[in-house]
């Protein structure tokens, strides 16, 4: 019988100077993409500190040269997996822990030098053209994120007030047509009250950090209104 896996939480922290090592929760949770970061953070904080030990799995060799980018080694820890990537061209020029090793955070694992050869002026251009072309990608991915999210908060906006209207005009219908029960009224208002708490208070469920923003902006937004009604 074949179980079902959890999927990994893959970050990948990128290293400048001479010198890799084992980044700490911090690092991971600002390299972290904004999708995956309260899931990492959750894992992170299941972990005990006495167990906080990550393997080591090498990608590159001793002597090998190093690109921007290109991952250096992974470290694997439960289903939390972090890709060390070089932020600069140089050379792997000692490894000081072996294949699989386990080790805590702040744990040296690599020497890196510099490139056995000068970067000529047009490979510093490309460098610099392939760091803008990364970050332009990601801040596109956000914005498309912030898109989405903006288009479901609307939606439920919309919906939102179509609700409150409706009830107003079933209020008003009531009182023209002499069929108005205060007791009747206020039952179901308490109702509406307690649904929209149910679905919108940002603790009530269980939520990411991007879906709990979103509970708040809603709530903030029509909270008030809903306890402006109840006054009137």
């Amino acid at each position: 019988m074949k179980f079902f896996r959890r999927a990994e939480t893959v970050v990948r922290c990128a290293f400048r100077g001479t010198v890799l090592s084992v980044p700490d929760t911090e690092r991971m949770l600002n390299s972290c993409p904004e999708a995956q970061r309260g899931r990492l953070g959750r894992r992170l904080k299941k972990i005990a500190a006495d167990r906080e030990v990550w393997s080591v799995h090498w990608e590159k060799a001793r002597g090998d040269a190093l690109r921007p980018h290109e991952v250096i080694a992974r470290l694997r820890l439960n289903e939390i997996v972090v890709e060390l990537a070089s932020g600069q061209h140089g050379v792997l020029t000692e490894l000081l822990v072996s294949e699989g090793e386990c080790l805590e955070v702040g744990a040296n694992l690599a020497k890196i030098g510099k490139p056995a050869t000068a970067l000529t002026r047009s490979q510093k251009i490309s460098e610099m053209l392939a760091q803008f072309a990364s970050r332009h990608h990601l801040d596109v991915e956000r914005i498309k994120n912030l898109q989405i999210q903006l288009a479901e908060t609307q939606q439920l906006v919309g919906q939102l007030r179509g609700e409150i209207l409706s009830l107003r005009a079933r209020q008003a219908a009531d009182y023209l047509g002499g069929r108005h029960a205060p007791w009747s009224n206020d039952r179901k208002f308490k109702r509406l009250k307690q649904e929209f708490s149910k679905h919108f208070h940002p603790d009530t469920q269980a939520a990411d950090d991007a879906e709990r923003k979103r509970r708040e902006r809603v709530f903030q937004e029509f909270w008030p209104i809903v306890e402006r009604i109840e006054r009137s």
